[in-house]
């Protein structure tokens, strides 16, 4: 069933009709190897992939000997966007839709820096001629006891990621799981990274959830937009400029009604910058906006029933951005004005961030209910005074001139 523009790949227990014309059927053992075989095919025949709804079991890795770590699939250089396109999304980790379900046996033969999905890699991830659009479709760890990263997108130089779901352990969703009842994942374990370079052209991430890992995404690159993006159960939601990189890190990263919820610590800012020609780091001054960004954070509710830290900087200061948010302190509660979500250490100094919830104009009994952010601003209709905060730890609000106010 070659045509101009598809290759129909089928898992074994795709419906027959998907069998019976699928170009490569899968037998339910080592379908990484019938996946690559087709992936090989579409570069050659300068086609598109698409995969019938059904289980695709990953039973092991390949070590290449591009410099990259050991893969189950490999997507080639193509110097053209590659598709993997799912018949359907899967309705969260209990069956249906398109699955990449890697087994015990495939996480207990690591032993060395392993992903489930990458591409062909390069000296850095930044006008190598490789480009991929993924739709519909989930990975499945049977467990998050091993250090691996799931799609590994650091050497993708342009990437379009739609209608992704990724979970750290095999077992129905938290309907029957609570977080508090997921293991903690082991360092290492990695639902997504995403590109390293400029792509100024295309780096959207849009639906994509991840469940259950040490670092659920690692945030990385420029021009980079999630929207409707989730992180949950997991030791880390987001981290920002956690992993090594090359080059281009320090235009706009955006999320766009993404949430953080039931993990064990908010995001992480790490390093940010750029290089110079000599491979020095410029550091600082990365913008990471979060729009509409909503979180949660309860003991009760998170992996192994951990609180941990609350969003900082590796080096407090050197990011920038704008943040609003709303944050929840447990399941059917109301969005709290009185929380605050960064670090009494200089962390997040340099982020313009407001609670949502919080007014603009209101009492002075009302805005001392507030858990205010720094730089904040309300004006208090009791003292008829526009208010700035400069100390959200100690709650100190400032008039124009100035002058303290309680």
């Amino acid at each position: 069933m070659f045509t101009d523009f598809n290759i129909l790949v089928a898992a074994s227990n795709s419906a027959p009709a998907a069998i019976g014309a699928a170009d490569f059927k899968c037998t339910g053992k080592h379908d990484e190897l019938v996946l690559q075989q087709a992936i090989d095919a579409c570069v050659r025949g300068n086609c598109n992939l698409v995969l019938a709804n059904g289980n695709y079991s990953i039973d092991g890795f390949a070590k290449y000997d591009d410099g990259g770590p050991a893969t189950a699939i490999r997507l080639p250089i193509a110097n053209r966007e590659i598709s993997l396109l799912g018949q359907n999304m899967p309705y969260r980790s209990n069956g249906g839709g398109v699955q990449f379900c890697v087994s015990k046996e495939a996480l207990e033969s690591i032993d060395c820096e392993t992903d489930v999905i990458r591409g062909e890699w390069t000296p850095r991830g930044i006008g190598n001629g490789s480009a991929l659009h993924i739709e519909n479709m989930s990975i499945l760890l049977d467990n998050n006891q091993h250090p691996i990263r799931c799609l590994d997108l650091r050497r993708t130089d342009r990437t379009d990621i739609r209608n992704v779901l990724i979970y750290g352990f095999n077992t129905r969703y938290f309907e029957n799981v609570p977080c508090a009842q997921v293991p903690v994942a082991v360092k290492g374990c990695i639902g997504m990274t995403t590109t390293d370079g400029s792509n100024n052209f295309c780096s959207n991430y849009t639906n994509v959830e991840v469940f259950g890992f040490d670092e659920g995404m690692q945030i990385g690159g420029e021009h980079v937009v999630l929207t409707n993006c989730g992180a949950l159960c997991s030791r880390y939601g987001y981290t920002f400029g956690n992993y090594e990189f090359s080059c281009g890190f320090n235009h706009p990263i955006t999320l766009v009604n993404c949430l953080d919820e039931r993990n064990i610590n908010f995001p992480l800012f790490n390093i940010c910058g750029d290089h110079d020609m000599d491979g020095n780091l410029l550091m600082g001054l990365q913008e990471v906006t979060m729009v509409s960004f909503n979180m949660e954070r309860n003991a009760a509710i998170t992996p192994g029933g951990k609180l941990g830290d609350l969003m900082r900087e590796t080096v407090p200061g050197t990011w920038r951005g704008n943040i609003g948010f709303t944050l929840q302190p447990a399941w059917n509660h109301i969005n709290a004005p009185d929380l605050g979500i960064w670090e009494d250490d200089g962390s997040g100094s340099g982020f313009v961030t407001r609670n949502n919830t919080h007014k603009i104009i209101c009492s002075s009994q009302e805005r001392r209910s507030y858990c205010p952010t720094l730089g904040q601003q309300i004006f208090d209709a009791d003292l008829n005074k526009l208010l700035v905060c400069i100390n959200p730890a100690k709650r100190l609000w400032v008039d124009a001139n100035g002058n303290p106010v309680e």
